[in-house]
């Protein structure tokens, strides 16, 4: 398949009202060759690789503007000044090569993938200058359009309007697949380019549930007070998961990130842990026996380098245990996944604490009894409670309507229409 194909797809999605991106994209994708599905979509939605490898393309604008330097015979400091936007400066400057390659072959939509794959995977000392080498071998056999969209996918900027649902309802069309079941196989497995395939294989169905590979959480927002629930105390953290599997354990964000390198403290306390698991959790810090701000764990994270000599000791608090043994426990009850939570880790540990422990769990039956739980929690760093159903489902990757968020910040219960998504664990 030529590149050319997919960077003017992208163009006339790009340019396209929201109501026909999606049957742009499904009519592209119908009759691509199967070994050909999972790579074109990738290049489309502009993700290369699963969310949950820890790899990272590495490069800047500048490294697309130092490759095109040498390609172009034109000051690209200057476009960039006239046009900021790196896509729109590439294909300006493609347009006034100095350089050619030694072939004049079209590119291929694969020599784009597995340069851009290979640059992800460069490190080491010499690895800018390696990863520019790549960077001008794409672009001298780039026509400008072309360049415009291999710079946008190596920034990881498409802008081109295609989001998770979009993608979802062009492959709905494509395959023929109930878009329900897309949408599940992506819950479970997020990452469009492996739903593609399996809905080109009709294997949705197939696609489960499994440790060492995140899951999109469950979504809770804020809502009104009911009773009777079970409450559990927020504090200020990361959302996180948790995997368990005889590879050992793995931390993901709620973006499926893999963030176990920066927590090899907190892995090694969670070494004995031994069931096949994976539990939604907030990753928090103890700093002198009180809870870190979400933006001291936000910067313990990043400085993964650093974090063996931080003061902050993180740990996990759970919420939700969804698999468990090859079992997938999201359509159980709440009640009965917080008694198997309870089976896995043991009763809630006192603050502060190592490794990981369950939320606490309070079942009250009226308002005044809420109330005065909220006003306990806050004094123990508590920023909010979670208003649990005790029948309800676990729902990846969907707004529960059963579960929701309740605050008490300052005397006063939080309007549920101001407050910003949250998600559990």
């Amino acid at each position: 398949m030529l590149y050319s194909r997919i960077a003017a797809l992208l163009e006339e999605v790009s340019l396209a009202p929201r109501s026909q991106k999606s049957s742009l994209t499904s009519e592209f994708l119908i009759g691509i060759e199967p070994g050909m599905i999972c790579p074109a979509v990738r290049l489309i939605y502009g993700e290369l690789w699963p969310p949950w490898e820890e790899r990272e393309m590495g490069i800047g604008p500048e490294s697309i503007l130092a490759a095109l330097e040498e390609v172009s015979g034109v000051d690209v400091l200057a476009i960039r000044e006239d046009l900021s936007e790196i896509g729109k400066v590439c294909e300006v400057a493609l347009q006034h090569k100095v350089q050619h390659p030694l072939t004049r072959e079209p590119l291929q939509a694969l020599s784009v993938y597995n340069g851009l794959r290979r640059v992800s995977q460069m490190n080491g000392p010499d690895s800018e200058r390696r990863k520019g080498v790549v960077l001008k071998g794409l672009f001298l056999s780039a026509l400008p359009h072309e360049g415009k969209y291999i710079a946008r996918t190596a920034l990881r900027s498409m802008l081109t309007g295609i989001g998770p649902q979009t993608m979802m309802a062009a492959l709905s069309k494509t395959f023929n697949s109930d878009k329900g079941e897309i949408q599940r196989a992506y819950n479970a497995m997020p990452e469009m380019g492996l739903v593609a395939r399996a809905a080109q294989d009709g294997a949705l169905k197939q696609i489960k549930i499994q440790s060492g590979r995140p899951v999109r959480p469950m979504i809770i927002r804020p809502g009104a007070l009911a009773t009777p629930r079970a409450f559990l105390p927020k504090y200020a953290g990361l959302k996180v998961q948790l995997h368990v599997a005889s590879g050992g354990c793995s931390v993901f964000t709620s973006h499926q990130k893999n963030i176990t390198s920066a927590l090899s403290g907190l892995i090694q306390q969670l070494g004995a842990l031994r069931d096949d698991l994976i539990v939604d959790a907030d990753l928090i810090g103890f700093r002198d026996g009180g809870v870190c701000s979400q933006v001291e764990m936000i910067k313990y994270i990043n400085h993964r380098r650093l974090t063996r000599k931080s003061i902050i000791s993180p740990a996990l608090i759970a919420y939700e245990l969804i698999y468990l043994n090859g079992e997938d426990l999201t359509g159980l009850s709440y009640q009965e996944r917080r008694r198997r939570l309870l089976g896995a880790f043991g009763e809630p540990k006192s603050m502060p604490f190592l490794g990981i422990s369950p939320a606490e769990e309070r079942v009250l039956n009226d308002e005044g009894e809420v109330r005065a739980y909220c006003l306990q929690a806050k004094r123990l760093g508590c920023t909010g409670l979670i208003m649990r159903d005790l029948g309800a489902p676990y729902r990846p990757g969907v707004c529960s309507d059963r579960d929701f968020i309740v605050m008490r910040l300052d005397g006063a219960w939080e309007d549920p229409d101001e407050q910003e998504e949250i998600r559990t664990g």
